[in-house]
């Protein structure tokens, strides 16, 4: 999880917690409701039907957040009414919606966007937690990273058929929606667009789209199939981590790029790299299949049901995170034919309690084997120099370790707390 995000969750509780704490007609009388917010426009706000709008034609104004009494508060003109707020009307003729111009307006629940928008600035409606649902007219082109991000009550967006750029982060963590299509006119999923939409049980990709982002899909736990279009070149790492309740992705037939198998298991087209086990799978054992070189970034991350996976000869890299959390995991096998294994690979297999490693591996990198606390005897092969940082750290149940005189370096945290 990054930083940005972490920041943005303490973010909204703050201003629900702020919210909660306000009577709703906690107005000053000396708040002014009306004003400027951009050359050629204005704002007013009717304290009656707690509405406000915006009018005139052109450009809004971008603004930023301050902190107030220890929360975070937009500095648009109309913050006086966050809390009270329940309507918003953006009138025809304005062009785009300024960044952080509605952030955290929780009390928000109607939403209406004129024809005329072009743009939604970044943080534009984050934390609006009482948004229920959100309409993006045709004539959007572009809606800014972290638009949306935090609107927990939003269940339902429509997304018009010119938008061609999603932001990163733009509909992270709302946790009420169930499903989005992306219209055909979009061409990028952006990294973390979706990450933490837990409620999203279906997600339709728009056969324009070429590349999917780093994390993009992450976290979306009910989930349960993914279908790539021909279109799609790329796909970031990550991009269905967490998904726990994924059964199968599934790649059109015609795509240049990617192929998925009858397990619903994703490779790159030539079945070399295997890119993402499907972690909501019910089998328990699976052989990658004869052929794959490489098993990729967090390929089977978190796949808790997984009690036996089958690495054949062919493969001669382990990625990293590769088998990282596979709780039910009790032997591992790495074949003769891998040269590497990524670090964290094997982190937190609590229920590993046999590993052979094979003997063209020369280091066993950072975390490698770390937590793996099922683990009672290891045996380091000749191959080995190397022994990195924490490479099985924590691994309690460890009572014999073989070291040959291969090795030329072990970190002075390779066993710490075994």
């Amino acid at each position: 999880m990054s930083k940005t995000f972490k920041r943005l969750l303490s973010i909204l509780l703050c201003a629900t917690l702020l919210f909660g704490a306000l009577p709703l007609a906690a107005v000053h009388a000396a708040d002014p409701t009306s004003g400027t917010c951009g050359e050629n426009l204005t704002w007013s706000y009717n304290t009656s039907t707690a509405t406000l709008t915006i009018s005139g034609t052109g450009e809004m104004s971008n603004y930023s957040i301050n902190s107030y009494n220890g929360c975070w508060v937009t500095t648009a003109p109309w913050q006086p009414y966050y809390n009270t707020m329940r309507k918003l009307v953006i009138d025809n003729g304005i062009t785009n919606i300024g960044e952080y111009a509605f952030y955290g307006c929780v009390g928000l629940t109607s939403l209406t966007i004129s024809d005329s928008v072009t743009s939604i600035g970044s943080y534009a409606f984050s934390g609006c937690t009482g948004l229920t649902s959100v309409t993006i007219p045709d004539s959007v082109t572009s809606i800014g990273s972290y638009a949306f991000s935090g609107c927990t009550g939003l269940t339902s967006v429509s997304i018009g058929n010119s938008v061609t750029s999603i932001g990163s982060f733009s509909f992270s963590s709302c946790t009420g929606l169930t499903s989005v299509t992306i219209p055909d006119s979009v061409t990028s999923i952006r990294d973390y667009v979706f990450y933490g939409c837990t409620g999203l049980t279906n997600v339709t990709i728009g056969n324009s789209v070429t590349s999917i982002g780093n994390c993009a899909l992450s976290g979306c736990t009910g989930l349960t199939s993914v279908t790539i279009p021909d279109s799609v070149t790329s796909i970031g790492r990550s991009a269905f981590y967490d998904c726990t309740s994924l059964t199968a992705i599934t790649v059109a037939v015609n795509n240049l790029n990617f192929v998925s198998d009858v397990f619903g298991v994703l490779y790159d087209k030539s079945k070399s790299v295997l890119l993402q086990y499907p972690i909501g799978n019910s089998r328990t054992t699976f052989s990658i299949p004869d052929g794959v070189t490489s098993i990729g970034y967090d390929a089977f991350y978190g796949c808790t049901g997984l009690t036996s996976v089958t690495i054949p000869d062919s493969v001669t890299s382990i990625g990293v995170y590769a088998f990282r959390g596979c709780t039910g995991l009790t032997s591992a096998t790495i074949p003769n034919s891998v040269t590497n294994i990524g670090y964290d690979a094997f982190n937190g297999c609590i229920g590993l309690t046999n590993v052979t490693i094979g003997n063209s591996i020369t280091s066993i990198n950072n975390s490698a084997f770390r937590g793996c606390t099922g683990l009672t005897s290891v045996t380091i092969p000749n191959s080995v120099t190397n022994i990195d940082n924490s490479a099985f750290s924590g691994c309690t149940g460890l009572t014999s370790v073989t070291i040959p005189n291969s090795v030329t370096n072990i970190d002075n945290s390779a066993f710490s707390g075994c």
